[in-house]
């Protein structure tokens, strides 16, 4: 049996707060990254270089020290952290600057020259047109605000089309929705298409007759009776792919503004790489959030369609505006980094968020950086307030490119590739999505882009610091265990993919209920480790902040995901799972869900096939 180490990576990896800063361009970048390890004995294991096929038997302490060292740094960075984090090489700087050399001499260490030589070339493309998508809910205020400002900073003109997807469940919110329409329409250079219920029920019917075979996976996607009472979160994000197949398309919610903000801390550079790069800045009050904010000259959808679908190499060369800089790959993970050649694509474009994070709670603020965290504390309503008061900035201090996107409230989606369809119901829905889009196009890109636009809800609920920390998954849960069964040496097709992936699903439908159980114990336990890990890191950097209110916080984190680990969870302890239910019947539901799910996957190359936009 092997040890795969080709692919191991966090999104909480720490990134450089300043890649120029970290590195000296005669010192080359290294990271243990793509060797497969063997256990030979308890003292020995086989290491073989997937880059250079060289194999070697290596001690176990020096692959546990190795394993630390997945991040393009230099080998005196790796040796200096290496001799302070662990106790049996303190002082012994030469012995493991000397190993670190040999390995990657022989090959063992992957270089960060390496992957920028292979990027660093221009890819021809032809860009497909974009579509524009607005989708709504129940919430006409906001939505009139958005497109007011699109009207006043979007040159609109240059997109195919546009259209609003009304998910509405009041009558009299979509009425109102198109008086809004019709206003804007009036003032607008291309008029918006109206998409509600009316047109979404012909979209359907027009499926299920044509595809009368996959008519269960069409109703898992896009029936609202099939979802009748539950948050149909995905539901827009879907009927927006099956209007835009054979095109580019930009999401917008519609409690946000069509602003670019440039970030509150700017830094230079790009970062390759870095996932959870994001960084923050807190804000008394709306005023003082609002007045910080300095647009940028572009449109935020015309920064999206920059770089969206185009391929990697193209798009680094554009932004450095010449040769791709070494130094950009500082910090990045290079299991991640070393999957992309010049023409990968960037099948997704993200943004930050100016005002409310939307975060799903507050305890986001564990993840972020020392910088971030040590703004947080200085902040001057107090941490506790600048976290529940949610004026804030969540985003990339520059551009950054990474493999699996986060949540945006503007999102760039490249639908000339198979993309996967977002799951309906629930929160979550992007996480697992961003997921599928990783496992159906392993060698793809997701560029954050390097500004936020406004997202300001009205009548937001506080998502209070004291809320319990310690949780018990969902959606987001299910997405993290399908990305850990992303196979990234298998050079399958999308299309076989994607039903590959339904086959999975099934599969799970056939475990009896106590080997379900004891799988969703073992992911909330895998994510409440990782969690306390984090906590645990946190502890140590942010000891000397002087803060007793953050460290105590911290060490009530601590206390709550140890107990956690000791608890037995329970599907029960879901949020979105009814109080009455019982275990049987959260089961059935479950593989109810996984066996629709798997229809509409099975479903989608076929809708994509039908709906397909051509001229």
């Amino acid at each position: 049996m092997s040890d795969s180490y080709s692919i191991s990576y966090s999104v909480d990896s720490p990134k450089p707060s300043n890649p120029s800063s970290q590195h000296s361009s005669d010192s080359p970048l290294v990271a243990f990254a793509t060797c497969d390890l063997v256990p030979v004995n308890s003292e020995l294991l086989l290491m073989i270089s997937r880059e250079t096929g060289q194999q070697q038997m290596i001690a176990s302490q020096v692959v546990e020290a190795l394993k630390t060292c997945v991040q393009f740094r230099s080998i005196d960075h790796h040796t200096s952290r290496l001799c302070a984090t662990r106790p049996e090489l303190k002082g012994q700087e030469g012995v493991v600057r000397q190993t670190l050399q040999q390995l990657t001499d022989s090959g063992f260490l992957t270089q960060a020259a390496s992957l920028r030589d292979r990027l660093d070339a221009e890819v021809a493309a032809e860009l497909a047109p974009t579509r524009i998508f607005v989708i709504t809910c129940d919430r006409p205020e906001q939505l009139q605000r958005l497109l007011e400002s699109m009207l006043r900073s979007a040159g609109l003109s240059t997109y195919e089309a546009l259209f609003l997807i009304d998910d509405s469940k009041l009558a009299e919110s979509r009425e109102q929705n198109q008086a809004v329409l019709d206003r804007f329409n009036s003032s607008s250079a291309i008029d918006m298409q109206y998409l509600g219920a009316a047109e979404q029920d012909e979209l359907l019917h027009k499926l299920i007759d044509e595809l009368p075979g996959h008519e269960e996976g069409i109703r898992f996607l896009i029936d609202p009776d099939r979802w009748r009472g539950c948050p149909t979160y995905g539901r827009s994000r879907t009927l927006a792919l099956m209007h835009s197949f054979g095109r580019r398309l930009i999401v917008l919610d519609d409690d946000i503004l069509c602003q670019a903000v440039l970030p509150a801390v700017p830094e230079e550079g790009v970062f390759i790489g870095s996932n959870g790069a994001r960084e923050a800045s807190f804000f008394t009050d709306r005023e003082s959030l609002i007045s910080a904010g300095a647009l940028h000259e572009k449109s935020p959808l015309d920064l999206h369609n920059q770089y969206l679908g185009r391929p990697l190499g193209s798009t680094l060369i554009s932004l450095a505006g010449g040769a791709i800089p070494i130094d950009w790959f500082t910090g990045g993970n290079a299991a991640m980094t070393n999957i992309w050649s010049a023409d990968s694509k960037v099948l997704v474009t993200q943004c930050g968020a100016w005002g409310d994070p939307g975060t799903g709670d507050a305890h986001w603020i564990l993840n972020l950086s020392e910088h971030s965290i040590s703004r947080l504390l200085t902040a001057g309503n107090g941490m506790a307030a600048a976290v529940e008061d949610r004026n804030a900035w969540l985003g990339a201090p520059n551009y950054s490119v990474m493999k699996i996107a986060f949540m945006s409230q503007m999102t760039g989606l490249d639908n000339t590739e198979l993309l996967p369809p977002y799951f309906t119901a629930f929160r979550g829905e992007d996480l697992l999505f961003a997921s599928l889009v990783e496992a159906l196009h392993p060698r793809g890109a997701v560029l954050e882009c390097g500004f936020a636009v406004p997202h300001l809800p009205e009548n937001r609920s506080v998502k209070s610091i004291k809320e319990p920390i310690a949780s018990a998954g969902g959606v987001g849960l299910f997405a993290s265990y399908l990305t850990n069964q992303i196979d990234y040496t298998d050079a399958s097709e999308p299309e076989e993919r994607i039903g590959m992936i339904a086959v999975d699903l099934r599969r799970l439908t056939t475990k009896s209920n106590s080997d379900l159980l004891l799988d969703y114990r073992r992911e909330v336990a895998k994510a409440q480790a990782s969690l306390l890990n984090t906590v645990s890191n946190q502890q140590a950097n942010t000891r000397d902040f002087g803060s007793a209110n953050w460290q105590g916080y911290l060490d009530r984190a601590v206390s709550e995901l140890q107990a956690a680990l000791q608890r037995e969870w329970s599907p029960k302890d879901i949020k979105e799972v009814s109080n009455d239910a019982s275990l049987d019947e959260i089961f059935e539901g479950f593989r109810n869900m996984l066996t629709g799910y798997a229809a509409a996957l099975d479903a989608w190359p076929s809708i994509r096939e039908r709906l397909w936009v051509s001229g």
